[in-house]
């Protein structure tokens, strides 16, 4: 008998072909999976193999598995608790804006939280990030920085909640990080707020805390242009035909928002 392990490496190419059936749409919610024959003879694997298949999408919740019946495509809703985001992009049903909104009521919360509740800690770190941002001399180098320094408001805050929904949506941050810091236009305007943002929360004052994280993650709104309503993985496509000095790095970032 083939072991758990053995089986699973077969049924990765199946897996992968019925997640693409499935996330693209072309399988809808409600259709009834190809019968475990006929997977079967599709892949040229044993039914073992397609049912291990079907287990791990069972597991990820993108198929229901009827005794007797068969399977079915569920029904995938954001706020079901089954839904990830690396699902949602990859139905391509997450763009641009949609970050940012998201962006905004978290870290702007964030912020105004971390203006209450900083230590001197969290204000030597965030300052020490920001200083390490401004002297950067290589744009990946001030990508990291840039996010780091995002971060480490959300984790002043000292609200777990917040901190695990930024840590959600952390490749997304360090995706528009990268579309903003590769356009001079964006960063002039953007990376000095940064100064504004510590200064609130080192003052205490929540509300301008809150209003700076606001105005600096809603910039690309009013940057963008038509990149704000598309997904973050063709707008690093695109950016990387218009910036040939960092062509590699938006690729490859692009890349790896797809394969999420």
């Amino acid at each position: 008998m083939a072991s758990s392990q053995t089986l699973y490496s077969s049924a990765r190419k199946p897996i992968a072909f019925m997640e693409s059936k499935i996330l693209s749409g072309e399988w809808p919610p409600g259709s009834k999976l190809p019968s475990e024959r006929s997977l079967s003879e599709l892949f040229e694997v044993s039914r073992p193999v397609i049912r291990e298949a079907l287990k791990v999408l069972q597991a990820q919740r993108l198929i229901d598995v009827m005794p007797g019946k068969g399977s079915y495509v569920t029904d995938l809703k954001p706020t079901g608790g089954e839904v990830t985001i690396e699902h949602m992009l990859r139905r391509g049903a997450i763009n641009t804006r949609d970050v940012v909104i998201a962006r905004r009521m978290i870290e702007s919360e964030a912020a105004a939280l971390a203006a209450l509740h900083r230590t001197q800690s969290d204000l030597r770190h965030m300052a020490d990030v920001l200083q390490a941002f401004d002297e950067a001399d290589k744009v990946q180098l001030a990508i990291e920085l840039d996010v780091a320094f995002h971060e480490a408001v959300v984790i002043a805050s000292k609200n777990a909640v917040i901190q695990i929904m930024f840590g959600s949506i952390r490749d997304l941050v360090r995706a528009m990080v990268t579309r903003s810091l590769t356009d001079q236009s964006v960063r002039r305007v953007g990376a000095p707020i940064h100064h504004e943002i510590l200064r609130a929360i080192e003052m205490q004052d929540p509300d301008a805390a809150r209003a700076a994280v606001a105005r600096h993650v809603s910039l690309s709104e009013r940057t963008y242009g038509d990149d704000i309503d598309q997904p973050l993985a063709d707008v690093l496509s695109r950016r990387a035909l218009d910036d040939l000095e960092h062509a590699a790095l938006l690729t490859g970032l692009s890349a790896s928002i797809s394969d999420l």
